[in-house]
């Protein structure tokens, strides 16, 4: 069974359809021009065999009752246009010398002047008249209908080489085409004999030019999976690592507790494995987030007030701030309607103002802003703290990134840094007008939220 919706998509079928588009249409315009000229063909043929009959008589010497003489070896269609011709040659008195073939019953040849004559009627006829040097009139006749069957066998002749001309363009496009697309079919098939695990650039030599840039891209998408599994490699390797510290050190809290005899001391290993506990909870909390968030991107943008998820978001945080002392300060238009995801953005706010709060000394003053500006919007996140020397600015947003004496899990930023990717935007750190951090969070309104 043929396989019609699949060769329906056959690019080679288009571009063969698309080629013989053009061949019907040269067809039809060589059809209608031999039309046009096959008339003209015929009559030319058969005046030039009218001429040809009145020279032979003109010029050879005549008996009555002699046989015309043959002007030549006649191709097929001259022997086509002579099959119903006539000829007479008549004295300077009138009288018959010559007569053989169909004449006109209709007409007195000896009145017409020499060249050509059309006489109509049923039968028409083309006649050509000329004189002897010795006087005697000779006359070439054929009736016009000869003309029409010349004609359509011209017309028939035409049409069938052009058709078979056409019927050999098709066949040879089709296998000039497939042909031509074979390098495809190569790519095709060395890509499905890659194992899952090769991402090296695919190696098509001769590669024509067209399909260049198709293995450019897939050689750039294979060079962007071959980063992502590294950098997923790493990260798994980073996690193993980070995780193995907290649970070696429940582990060994745990087992001091169990042998200490000391009750005070028991607590305080104990208190150490819950710490432990806690922080590898963050830590699986926040590996989950990250997870989560490639599956967020997948959800579809829906309008929200940008400006109440920043606004709820410091106020979650807002018990923190009091209880360190910090001055939380919020700069918020009433409402910024975007259409986007609301979670990254909901999640860059967090983890930024947590961090804020976090790494600046107790009484620090913390302030939020929004705005947009044109097509972007700006979210800033800065606070009057140590802030972030600049060598360390390019190793931020890594997994684990942070100082050995700074709390956290090291994910935070990593986490800000993915969100800002699912939204299109970037961040960017550097330093507060308050003497501080400042966090910048760009993002381009690539599609405006519908008004209510």
């Amino acid at each position: 069974m043929i396989p019609w919706r699949r060769l329906g998509r056959s690019l080679r079928l288009r571009l063969t359809l698309w080629l013989l588009a053009g061949v019907a249409l040269f067809w039809l315009v060589s059809l209608a021009y031999v039309v046009a000229e096959s008339g003209k063909e015929a009559e030319e043929l058969l005046d030039a065999r009218l001429v040809a009959s009145v020279e032979a008589l003109s010029a050879a010497p005549l008996g009555r009752g002699d046989a015309p003489p043959s002007s030549g070896p006649p191709g097929k269609r001259q022997r086509k246009a002579g099959k119903h011709a006539g000829v007479l040659v008549l004295d300077p008195e009138g009288g018959e010398i010559v007569r053989f073939g169909a004449l006109p019953s209709n007409a007195d040849l000896s009145r017409l002047a020499d060249g050509f004559h059309r006489i109509p009627g049923k039968p028409g006829w083309r006649i050509y008249a000329a004189t002897r040097s010795d006087g005697a009139r000779v006359f070439a006749a054929h009736p016009l209908e000869a003309h029409d069957e010349l004609t359509e066998d011209l017309v028939e002749h035409s049409v069938e080489t052009l058709t078979l001309g056409a019927l050999a363009l098709a066949l040879f496009s089709w296998w000039a085409i497939g042909r031509g697309l074979r390098p495809l079919a190569v790519l095709s098939h060395a890509l499905r004999q890659r194992r899952p695990d090769a991402l090296e650039p695919v190696a098509l030599p001769d590669a024509p030019q067209e399909l260049e840039p198709v293995v450019g891209a897939v050689n750039d998408l294979l060079a962007r999976l071959s980063q992502a599994f590294e950098r997923e490699r790493r990260f798994t390797a980073d996690v193993a690592h980070e995780l193995r510290t907290p649970i070696a050190a429940i582990a060994a809290h745990l087992d001091a507790a169990l042998v200490e005899g000391n009750e005070t001391r028991r607590r305080e290993a104990l208190r150490a494995a819950r710490e432990g506990t806690t922080r590898a909870a963050q830590l699986i909390e926040q590996l989950l987030t990250l997870a989560r968030l490639g599956h967020d991107a997948r959800r579809p943008r829906r309008t929200i007030d940008a400006a109440e998820v920043v606004r709820q978001e410091v106020a979650l945080l807002w018990p923190q701030a009091q209880a360190r002392g910090h001055a939380l300060e919020v700069d918020l238009p009433e409402t910024l309607p975007l259409l986007l995801p609301p979670e990254p953005l909901a999640l860059i706010v967090r983890n930024l103002v947590h961090n804020a709060l976090r790494h600046t000394p107790p009484g620090s003053t913390v302030r939020v802003s929004l705005r947009r500006e044109g097509n972007l919007v700006r979210l800033e996140i800065e606070d009057d703290g140590p802030g972030i020397p600049p060598e360390r600015r390019e190793t931020l947003f890594a997994p684990f990134a942070r100082d050995s004496t700074a709390p956290g899990t090291g994910l935070g930023l990593t986490l800000v840094r993915e969100a800002a990717e699912l939204l299109g935007a970037r961040i960017e750190p550097g330093e507060s007008r308050l003497g501080g951090a400042r966090f910048t969070l760009v993002l381009p309104v690539l599609h405006e939220a519908p008004t209510r």
